[in-house]
């Protein structure tokens, strides 16, 4: 019983991976979504099912697949059981080291003061659409996502930014063992280049066996993976 539990970003929801979702599915895989309830879609916490057909754990597949911010959004109880990580676009430590470090944390914190107030519809959008550079489909902008809000999504909102912002390391629990493919969009405008080489050379640290690394060309923050989930399944049903 190969299983995937699924954790979206900072600005999301679990409707990010619906293409994810029918592949894994056709392919015999069990798929859970995390949510964390910003929006309409009901906040959820799924844990890896029990398996009663005599097979041991060693034999089963447990996927995390996380988006961004997602890894750190995830109670350690999971990640410690996860036999595989998949991260997109992810990070250990989100601001970077160095003399730009400053200006980045007041600009985060401005992000977190602006939900709730005047500037928030603006500020998400600023958000949305620089994660979304290039722009393909001006369409898929969530323009009203902030009109979904509710009180409790604010909240969390910023709570969660306050998260990001102070993220330092590999969260709490990360399985020394599991094996690990991170993926990046080259074009991704959210992320810095400096913070995906300090995550990787934390996982060749950290880890038994080194990650594998993917870069995507023309692929952003949000990336579109629809061309590459089989390349991603058979990497998984490959080892």
């Amino acid at each position: 019983m190969n299983q995937v539990i699924a954790m979206h970003g900072w600005y999301s929801d679990s409707s990010y991976w619906n293409c994810w979702e029918q592949q894994f599915q056709l392919n015999g895989w069990i798929w859970q979504n995390t949510e964390r309830g910003y929006g309409y879609i009901a906040p959820s916490e799924p844990s890896w099912n029990l398996t009663n057909d005599g097979i041991t754990d060693q034999q089963h597949k447990k996927l995390l697949i996380c988006h961004s911010l997602g890894i750190h959004l995830l109670p350690s109880s999971i990640i410690k059981k996860a036999s595989h990580i998949i991260l997109l676009n992810s990070f250990s430590r989100f601001i970077p080291y160095g003399k730009e470090s400053r200006a980045m944390k007041i600009a985060l914190e401005g992000m977190q003061k602006q939900i709730g107030r005047e500037g928030e519809s603006k500020m998400l959008f600023k958000f949305a659409k620089k994660a979304n550079i290039p722009i393909r489909k001006e369409e898929c902008l969530p323009t009203n996502f902030n009109a979904r809000l509710s009180v409790e999504g604010r909240e969390k909102l910023k709570k969660d930014l306050d998260l990001l912002i102070k993220t330092s390391k590999l969260p709490s629990g990360f399985n020394k063992q599991a094996k690990v493919l991170v993926v990046n969009g080259k074009n991704d405008a959210i992320v810095c280049q400096s913070t995906k080489a300090q995550l990787i050379e934390e996982l060749r640290n950290y880890l038994d066996n080194d990650p594998i690394d993917w870069v995507i060309e023309g692929e952003e923050h949000f990336m579109e993976l629809s061309n590459i989930i089989s390349d991603v399944i058979n990497w998984l049903e490959s080892d």
